[in-house]
């Protein structure tokens, strides 16, 4: 094993300890998506851009640990003045480290999250960056289906439509359509049972463990799901995509 990539997780979410122990055990890139739950203020925001693009991205580095960063308004916090943090991602998206945006998508598929969302992917597709789209829980086929609908009128290349959260459920859907199916292993997503079962199906995705402080997470994902893959006889090549190269790929990084 060269190093892993983890395409999707919340640094500041995240102890310090879990950082340390994805770095222990292989993980030396990581993409860390925007969150600010429950936000009133394009403000909250722009100090969060702030945070994960200056302090986390020193405190990773302490550990060996390249954090790059998405950024966007994420459907657990949209704020009232919203369109004001949409106006600012182009100047965000130049500063070192920032990749694409995310994480952005809907919950529920309400008129206010199509907009944010669809505001979103027109900024990906004009700045040429990938986007990074969350699929809730429930509803999860409605809310794809109404994902891609809005990033079709949009006209975004599909491939710069990373779908999170993809399952079996929707699998086919985003293969379809040319997006980048992005995976999540841990119990309420993708259990690394199901990953090896349907390694066919899975195989030209990319791994994560999207790690937040909202519901019981495993940091270390990405490394469990490498050797389990593994040692189970799955395709070195086929590893080594999910673990690393379709997230370096994607994201030039």
């Amino acid at each position: 094993m060269s190093y892993l990539v983890d395409s999707h997780l919340h640094v500041t979410m995240m102890p310090y300890e879990g950082l340390q122990a994805m770095s222990e055990g292989g993980v030396k890139k990581v993409i860390n998506c925007a969150i600010v739950v429950s936000a009133h203020h394009a403000e909250s925001y722009f100090d969060h851009f702030r945070l994960i693009t200056g302090f986390y991205r020193k405190s990773a580095e302490g550990l060996g640990i390249k954090l790059y960063s998405t950024i966007g308004v994420h459907p657990a916090g949209i704020p009232h003045d919203w369109t004001r943090v949409v106006d600012t991602l182009p100047e965000y998206l130049k500063l070192e480290g920032v990749v694409g945006l995310g994480e952005v998508g809907m919950n529920q598929g309400s008129q206010l999250e199509k907009d944010v969302l669809k505001a979103q992917l027109e900024v990906a597709r004009d700045q040429k960056v990938p986007v990074i789209v969350h699929i809730p829980f429930e509803n999860r086929l409605q809310i794809t289906e109404l994902t891609l609908n809005i990033a079709s009128q949009v006209g975004i290349p599909s491939h710069l439509l990373v779908i999170d959260h993809t399952n079996l459920d929707i699998l086919d859907k985003v293969k379809q359509f040319g997006a980048v199916p992005a995976i999540t292993i841990r119990p309420r997503n993708v259990s690394l049972e199901v990953l090896q079962e349907n390694i066919n199906h899975f195989k030209d995705g990319m791994l994560n463990c999207d790690f937040s402080n909202l519901f019981p997470n495993d940091p270390t994902a990405v490394i469990k799901a490498f050797n389990y893959l593994k040692a189970n006889g799955v395709d070195q090549a086929i590893i080594d995509n999910l673990t690393r190269k379709r997230a370096e790929t994607v994201f030039n990084i």
